[in-house]
């Protein structure tokens, strides 16, 4: 009974183009301008991110590959993806959206076009400036301690008589010496049961340093500072408060995010209380033992 509704719907509009057929010849008039204007747009987008690669002409592009039925043909697909590899790594353009327009490419049938990878490979001044923003966060957190009972060293280089070590921060306590070590990047953070440190960005994972071996090193030139006398706590301390953090049990050193920091430090009480004397003699030692 279905089948010949359909049927006889058919039929009835094959004989309505066959009764008018200038309106068959319109409709296919009006698809395939529309399919050549849009084609000579994305033909106009691609040449405006190949002169000018932004975030502008790329979501312009973007916008017009959606709209557009590719031609399936070898020309049109090394079209798109020398447009994307011209834009694939370029800094001019968000990394969030290079990844958005090679999953739009990928939707569309256009083959060899892979993700970027994001700058990890960031230029130095961008590190930089994302270290700063994250020894600002915890300096920010630990302006809330009790300074009755906490001494704050930021940005210090202390020597021990071999190698000068710059600390992001130590904190002298009366329950032990907190040796922070601040990391501050975009997105999640995973650590495996090898200890393997890995980050993860829109669903792409991309390994990193694990700061063990720096952590482990400032412990034992701090240790010598203060003569195996004094409780040393090391803390690697995550800046970024919208991130993720998995697998912190395999980690050698303790992890916390800056949020928790100064609750960790103020409730820890895993080691004896400090005398006066004590604390007194390790903010001695370190202030001795500052470099320029």
């Amino acid at each position: 009974m279905i089948l010949r509704k359909i049927w006889l719907s058919l039929m009835s509009v094959i004989d309505f183009f066959l009764k008018y057929p200038i309106v068959l010849f319109s409709i296919i008039m009006i698809i395939g301008i529309y399919v050549l204007v849009s084609r000579i747009r994305l033909a106009i987008r691609q040449r405006a991110v190949m002169r000018n690669p932004s975030n502008e002409t790329v979501q312009a592009f973007m916008a017009q590959v959606r709209r557009t039925l590719i031609h399936n043909h070898p020309n049109s697909w090394n079209a798109l993806r020398q447009t994307y590899y011209a834009i694939k790594d370029s800094e001019n353009v968000d990394f969030e959206l290079r990844v958005k327009l090679c999953e739009v490419l990928q939707k569309k049938g256009v083959n060899g076009v892979h993700p970027p990878r994001q700058h990890y490979l960031q230029n130095e001044e961008k590190i930089k400036q994302a270290g700063q923003e994250g020894e600002k966060k915890v300096a920010y957190a630990l302006k809330w301690l009790d300074r009755n009972r906490f001494k704050v060293f930021s940005n210090i280089k202390l020597s021990d008589g071999g190698e000068t070590q710059e600390f992001d921060c130590i904190v002298i306590g009366d329950k032990a010496v907190f040796n922070i070590e601040i990391k501050n990047y975009a997105g999640n953070l995973t650590i495996d049961q090898e200890g393997n440190w890995y980050r993860v960005v829109n669903g792409h994972k991309s390994g990193m340093e694990n700061p063990i071996f720096q952590v482990k090193r400032h412990h034992k030139v701090l240790n010598n500072i203060l003569e195996s006398r004094i409780p040393i706590v090391d803390l690697i301390v995550w800046a970024n408060i919208e991130s993720v953090i998995e697998g912190t049990q395999y980690s050698l050193a303790k992890v916390i995010k800056v949020d928790q920091l100064t609750y960790f430090i103020e409730h820890f009480n895993e080691e004896r209380s400090l005398s006066k004397d004590e604390t007194a003699f390790a903010v001695s030692k370190i202030q001795s033992h500052m470099q320029k």
